[in-house]
């Protein structure tokens, strides 16, 4: 992941780029991380790098989804309302969850923003689903323009949840995650993130 989206004048092209740049930040928070670490919740917040990595999955998959299905009617949720609704946040807890399985998710989203969203067209309208309280009541459709932008507001939100918790962690920052990760030199100013060694 650079840390720039890919410019490009295609719009399509540059939504998903900017939807993979931030699903990539999200990973890079749990570069080199254990599986003991990326459930730990060091802030007063109760969440974790791994937490937010499994949420900030199933929230681009579900939107994916939608787009997807464009002007089709919205998939229902499975279940029962009520059932749903007393799991709602489920999605940030970790179970039984690898640090392995849970970056192997994210990365087949990734993959699947960088192949397959820009052959999608933006002004396709997507139904305003009604089962959460925050959906608008007095709008029918957006369109997959809207919809990939609000990924991005979406992960980018939990990506400085990321951010500020890895930090907590062991005073890791982006920059030098993401020197790690990429391979980027070192300079002056910039050292890419190692492991410690024990």
């Amino acid at each position: 992941m650079p840390a720039q989206a890919p410019m490009t004048s295609n719009e399509i092209e540059m939504l998903a780029g900017y939807v993979a740049q931030q699903l990539d930040g999200i990973k890079a928070a749990a570069y080199g991380l254990t599986d003991e670490q990326i459930r730990a919740t060091p802030t007063t917040s109760a969440l974790s790098i791994g937490g937010l990595i499994k949420h900030t999955t199933a929230c681009a998959t579900g939107w994916l989804d939608m787009a997807f299905a464009g002007p089709s009617t919205p998939p229902k949720p499975e279940g029962d309302l009520e059932a749903q609704a007393a799991a709602y946040g489920d999605d940030f807890k970790i179970t039984d969850e690898t640090a392995v399985g849970l970056i192997a998710a994210l990365e087949q989203v990734i993959t699947r923003v960088r192949e397959e969203v820009p052959n999608l067209e933006a002004s396709t309208p997507v139904p305003v689903p009604r089962d959460a309280p925050w959906f608008p009541k007095d709008l029918d459709a957006w369109d997959v323009r809207w919809v990939l932008l609000h990924i991005v507001e979406e992960v980018a939100r939990h990506a400085g949840h990321a951010d500020i918790i890895r930090e907590s962690i062991d005073q890791a920052t982006m920059y030098e995650l993401l020197a790690g990760v990429e391979g980027w030199p070192e300079t002056a100013w910039l050292k890419p993130w190692k492991p410690q060694t024990v």
